[in-house]
């Protein structure tokens, strides 16, 4: 028997050296984390960011070593494994090493299939609409099930392939070879399927390709680990308190990277942005230093300048004229003038405006500004584009921010993102102090109606607010995906448009029909009768774009046809745009580049004159220009939340010969919400700022550097007058805080 104090002395130097090798193995991973960021992009040293990347990562190491080495204690406390020992084993006596050579070969395919069942279960109940918690509890009960029966089926299967396999191979090279074809059938499955799941029994997997899903901070977690549990196997050969010692060193690392990235927001934006563990534990750390829990660090370029003060954070709404600086932008925002009635449209504008107008509104989730009209040479958009030539084309138009849930609410209300009652949710839902343009048009005696391929324009966030009719006849079934992104629906919207249309809606009475289409959102499905542009991910979103086009043309010769077709203007916009590599993104929903938040903006309107519109503008002036094409003025009511933010495009519609349209300020907003951080970009003529999490700023000239590749934030007067300007119309907004919830 070993004296109890030798055997807590064995422990606590398996303890060091597990510790030990996950620091070791920290300090590997922070190289290769800061590989991964660079590549994303910026021009900081290698050394500068892998030394902040080791401060940031070494913390969790000592935690992930110490888990690990108090794991291999409690399952072995009588010896450290190695490498060596675990090899040997793995050899069985004489008689069974078949046996167990066939039960290892057989338990990672067996794991594999109980991931995959299980994965197709879930899927199957997550699509029914059923309780959370009965959906729960057959999930729970059906992941055991099927674990009891494959663990049932391993022990069969080893013992007949280990008949087969008799004394012939070695336990650990049939571990090896079981776990190698698990992960090959694995691989295959993530190829093969599409992001949304797609694509037989093993295309489950292809949701692993979802760029949300970045895989590379676990396994580099994973190789911390494995530092940790290698690490008792040293014993021997290095001296526990020497190790002990060498863990502890890079603690000069961990002071100096708080102070690093305090004074550094190039250094934090490319942290934050692309290193794929370094964010994760940048986040971690601000969330352990924030006193105060308001979701913001004082130090770790958290930017809160008063972490005692859990109202007092960067992105806080800061309460006019109260005397504080509850946003940390340096001063108190100056009062904004109250809410007041839009003017009416000004006489000479008013008397172009057809009588007895209908409004088509028309919009294509995540649709690029590249179209043809734009100088697209692939044939995408030729029903769009006939329009576009008899239409005002504004040829710079933004959406309000870069994903469904906070751009399409706050253009149908006419307001920012930061202004709506949005709640805390990825699909953000808006309350009834929010009044759409629907409503408004509904009042006033407007027949109103949408239609939809997506639940979320029905019923549960307030986008059916204000229509008389929602048809959603094109969204998938129930029981099927719960997400629509995997289904081919724009033959059916406009099929459905054209029949509500041909049921009265294009009759005597004036209507305003919202109509919008989904397909270009991923995955990109290919349309067999529709133009092959090829196999990449553009290829295949190019193609979703034309076949949607397609759709659109039928609707438009369905309304030009009509009797009453003389008297409808037709409105065509997009939510967001869609990364294809450009500052290593793809998809959307996280930043508010160009390629991001730039949409396709036409407005048709009988009678007019087809013209081009050069300067910037936003969404944010849907609103007021639908109001006033039915002539409908707005008076508050009264509620301090009723007001439209934006303003008339019929001025630029109607612009006179030799008149130059008026340049504004354009405004993107996106607030944090629980998959992405606060971002927003603040135009005038040809700068953008981009404001991240209201802490970095970046300044960017588009004429000259249209790819925001060159950042001039290093420029301190040009950078000061952009951030004063927006200061200044930051103080217009009526923003409504919403809490964020400390990641």
């Amino acid at each position: 028997m070993v004296p109890w104090n030798d055997r807590v002395c064995a422990w606590a130097a398996r303890l060091a050296l597990a510790i030990f090798g996950a620091a070791l193995a920290g300090l590997v991973v922070a190289l290769l984390d800061a590989i991964y960021a660079l590549a994303g992009g910026g021009n900081l040293s290698l050394a500068e960011l892998w030394i902040v990347e080791g401060g940031l990562i070494i913390p969790w190491a000592w935690l992930v070593g110490a888990a690990v080495g108090t794991g291999l204690v409690v399952l072995e406390p009588d010896r450290a494994r190695t490498l060596a020992s675990t090899w040997q084993d793995l050899e069985a006596t004489a008689g069974y090493r078949g046996a167990k050579a066939g039960a290892l070969v057989a338990a990672p395919l067996a794991a594999w299939v109980w991931v995959t069942l299980t994965a197709h279960t879930a899927r199957r109940l997550f699509a029914e609409e059923s309780p959370p918690l009965q959906v729960g509890a057959v999930l729970a009960a059906a992941t055991v099930a099927w674990g009891a029966v494959l663990g049932l089926g391993t022990i069969a299967v080893g013992r007949w392939l280990g008949r087969f396999l008799g004394e012939r191979v070695h336990p650990g090279a049939a571990l090896l070879g079981g776990t190698a074809l698990a992960a090959a059938l694995l691989a295959w499955g993530i190829v093969s399927g599409t992001t949304a799941g797609e694509g037989g029994v093993l295309g489950i997997f292809g949701v692993l390709r979802r760029s949300e899903l970045d895989l590379r901070a676990p396994g580099l977690l994973l190789l911390i680990a494995a530092g940790g549990g290698l690490g008792p196997g040293l014993q021997g050969r290095l001296f526990a308190p020497l190790a002990a010692a060498l863990a502890v060193l890079p603690m000069a690392l961990v002071l100096r990277a708080p102070r690093s990235l305090d004074a550094s927001s190039a250094l934090t934006r490319l942290v934050e942005g692309s290193a794929p563990l370094g964010k994760v534990a940048l986040r971690g750390l601000r969330r352990l230093t924030d006193r105060d829990r308001d979701g913001f660090s004082r130090t770790y370029g958290g930017g809160d300048c008063n972490d005692g003060d859990a109202q007092v954070y960067p992105t806080a709404v800061d309460e006019p004229g109260n005397g504080l600086d509850e946003d940390c932008s340096g001063s108190d925002t100056t009062p904004p003038s109250p809410p007041s009635a839009a003017p009416p449209p000004a006489p000479g504008v008013k008397a172009k405006i057809p009588e007895g107008l209908s409004v088509l509104l028309l919009t294509v989730d995540t649709l690029r500004y590249d179209l043809g009209y734009m100088g697209n040479p692939r044939p995408v958009s030729p029903n769009l584009d006939r329009l576009a030539a008899r239409s005002t084309v504004f040829e710079i138009a933004y959406s309000l921010a870069s994903y469904t849930g906070k751009s399409v609410g706050p253009m149908m209300m006419g307001k920012y993102p930061s202004e709506s009652h949005r709640g805390w949710s990825h699909f953000n839902a808006f309350t009834k102090e929010d009044i759409m343009v629907a409503e408004r048009l509904q009042k006033a005696g407007i027949r109103t109606l949408s239609v939809q391929a997506h639940w979320y324009f029905h019923k549960c966030c307030g986008l059916d607010r204000g229509f008389d009719i929602v048809d959603i006849s094109a969204a998938p079934p129930p029981g099927t995906q719960i997400d629509a992104d995997a289904s081919v629906t724009g033959d059916k919207v406009t099929d459905a448009a054209i029949r509500r249309l041909s049921e009265g809606y294009g009759g005597k009475d004036r209507f305003f029909a919202w109509v919008h289409y989904i397909d270009p959102h991923a995955d990109y499905l290919k349309h067999p009768e529709g133009p092959d542009f090829g196999r990449s991910q553009r290829d295949l979103y190019d193609g979703e774009v034309a076949f949607t086009d397609q759709q659109i043309g039928r609707l438009l010769d369905f309304v030009e046809k009509q009797p009453w077709g003389n008297k409808v203007a037709i409105i065509v916009t997009s939510d967001h745009g869609e990364a294809f590599g450009e500052h290593k993104l793809i998809r959307h929903g996280f930043e508010v580049w160009e390629e991001l938040v730039r949409v396709p903006l036409l407005v048709y309107i009988p009678g007019g004159r087809p013209s081009r519109i050069k300067v910037r503008r936003s969404l944010i002036d849907l609103v007021p220009t639908i109001l006033d094409l039915f002539q409908v003025h707005h008076d508050p009511s009264g509620s301090p939340f009723d007001f439209p933010s934006g303003r008339s495009l019929l001025p630029d519609i109607f612009l006179e010969e030799g008149q130059v349209p008026e340049a504004r300020p354009i405004f993107v907003d996106m607030p944090a919400g629980p998959n992405n951080d606060e971002r927003r970009a603040f135009y005038v003529g040809d700068r953008k700022l981009y404001i991240s999490s209201g802490v970095s700023y970046q300044l960017f000239d588009l004429a000259s550097d249209p790819g925001e590749k060159s950042d001039l934030s290093g420029d301190k007067e040009a950078l000061a007058e952009m951030k004063s300007r927006y200061e200044a119309f930051k103080g217009t907004l009526r923003e409504v805080r919403v809490k964020p919830i400390p990641k």
